[in-house]
Order: structure tokens, then sequence, then C-alpha cells
């Protein structure tokens, strides 16, 4: 019996021995060791941005490592496809790709959601054919640029220069007139900014108008109207109105537009006066209009 306890021994013993070093036991210290070599990178890490930041402060240098880091995280942003790849423009008729593009600023290496689209508008309306423009992004890739464009609305010249305005005068692009035949021809200072209101009151007088080549601003405060045979009408600084209907009333009893004529002036108050295109000598047996005056100032009688 002894014998067979002692030989049974051994084998219990070793029995515990292998089962002590189960491998359970193993890997729980190989995850321990795991661990605290984590906590030591991620304290180094920690210590390494902070002396990277502590440089950059003492350096002044603050800035540069902000941008760099802007400019890392856009990089991965546009690798990852939220760069712009893509734009879609509606409304476009007279503004040339290239000015819109510029004006855009944006590219394959800009990233989406960074993108100011309240200053791409506001760049966008700088450009002369531009009225109003929105500009949305699409996301991932896309934006999406909806102009409103200003119409061409007279070619102005001036200083020996031409170029197409809209209805608030302002400049859109140097033009020649044989490049718009269908818009007024308006010469001299301030005329592209004043040929809107003047067209508005010629609006009822078609007739006038076809006879016109060209409306021309004098001195910045009055227009003489140019037409296709020669003859100049003179109006004066204000009430347009008043003095354009003196003047149907003068057509209708003397036919003045079709006389040999090289001026008719109704700036004056209390009558018309017209220049014979060989002297400036008036007309004896043509006077304003009865009950129609040509005042710049008033609508009062004129004399006959």
């Amino acid at each position: 019996m002894p014998r067979q306890s002692s030989r049974g021994l051994p084998v219990l013993s070793g029995a515990r021995a292998l089962v002590s070093r189960s491998p359970r036991s193993v890997r729980l210290g190989r995850l321990g060791r795991d661990r605290v070599r984590g906590k030591w990178l991620l304290l180094s890490l920690f210590f390494l941005v902070s002396a990277v930041v502590y440089g950059a402060i003492i350096g002044g240098q603050t800035g540069r490592v902000f941008n760099a880091l802007v400019h890392g995280v856009e990089r991965l942003a546009v690798a990852a496809g939220f760069g712009v790849k893509r734009v879609t423009v509606e409304g476009q008729r007279h503004a040339t790709d290239a000015a819109i593009t510029a004006a855009l600023a944006a590219g394959p290496d800009t990233m989406m959601l960074g993108f100011n689209t309240d200053s791409a508008k506001e760049r966008l309306e700088s450009v002369p054919w531009i009225r109003h423009a929105q500009v949305m992004r699409l996301l991932p890739s896309t934006l999406q640029v909806v102009i409103e464009e200003r119409s061409p609305y007279a070619v102005w010249q001036y200083k020996g220069e031409t170029f197409v305005v809209d209805d608030d005068g302002v400049v859109l692009a140097p033009a020649l007139p044989q490049a718009y035949p269908h818009l007024p021809l308006v010469v001299g200072e301030g005329a592209g900014k004043h040929a809107a209101a003047l067209y508005q009151e010629l609006e009822t007088y078609g007739e006038l108008k076809q006879k016109m080549l060209a409306a021309l601003r004098v001195g910045d405060r009055r227009w003489t109207l140019k037409l296709r045979s020669g003859l100049e009408i003179m109006l004066p600084d204000d009430n347009i109105a008043v003095a354009l209907e003196s003047l149907t009333k003068f057509e209708q009893e003397h036919r003045v537009l079709e006389r040999d004529l090289a001026a008719i002036d109704l700036r004056l108050l209390d009558r018309i006066t017209v220049r014979l295109r060989e002297a400036a000598i008036a007309m004896p047996d043509v006077g304003a209009p009865r009950d129609v005056p040509t005042a710049s100032t008033g609508a009062t009688k004129g004399k006959t």
C-alpha cells in the first residue's frame, strides 16, 4: 500500500504543476504587460505633442503649426472624397467660364466642408455681369452655383471708348456699337448712368426714338437728342416730359422733324427756338404751340 501511495504522489503533484501553468495565466500575464506598454506610449506621445506645442508657442510658430494641422486635415478630407470635383452653374449667359471659375476659387484640392459659400457669393457678385449669386454645397463633392445676370441696356460711348451698360449704368464689358444694334447709343459723361431715366421718358414716343441716332449727355446735367437726319433736339435739365409734349404738338402743327433744320431748342420756359443749318436764325413762321409749356422748371402756358 505505501508503495502504491508513493507512486501516485508524483503524478498528483505533476498534475498540479501543469494546471498552475495553464494558458489562461500566461495570456493574462502578457495582456498586463501590453497595457503598461500602451500607457507608456500614450504618455510619450502626450509629452511629444506638448513639447511641439510648447516649442511653437515659445518660438512664435503657433500659427504655422495650426495651419499645418488644418492643412493636414483638409488633405485627409479631400483624400476621403470630400474635395470639389464638380461645379454646376445655372443662369449663365454672358459671364465667361473663366470669370466664374476665378471668382469661385475652388478646385480639386478644396475641402467641401471648409469652403466658405458666403465669400464665394461676394466674389461672384463682383463680376460685372453678375447681379446676384447663390452658392450651395452638395456633398460629397459638388458645388452648385445659381446666378442672375445683368441685362444689357445701352451702349455708352465716353472718351473714345465704348461699353455696354445695364439699366443702373454698371459697365458690363467693352463693346462695339455694331455688336449691339438693338441697344440705344448714349454719349458723354454720366450718360450710361442716366440712360434708363431718359428712355423711360421716351417710352411713348416711338416715332421719335426710331429717328434717333444717339442721345448726347451735356455737362452731365441734360440731354441733346441726335436724329439720323442730323437734327439735334436740346432738352431742358428737368421736366423732360413737358418738353417732349411740347415737341409733339410743335411737330403736329409744323412738321419740323421733316424740315432741313440744324437744331430745336426746348430749354427755355416760354419759347421753342429752331436753327437752320445755314445760319443760327429762328424760323419766323413757327413758335411754341399754344397751351403747351416748354419749361425746365414748371408747367406754365407758353407764348405763341
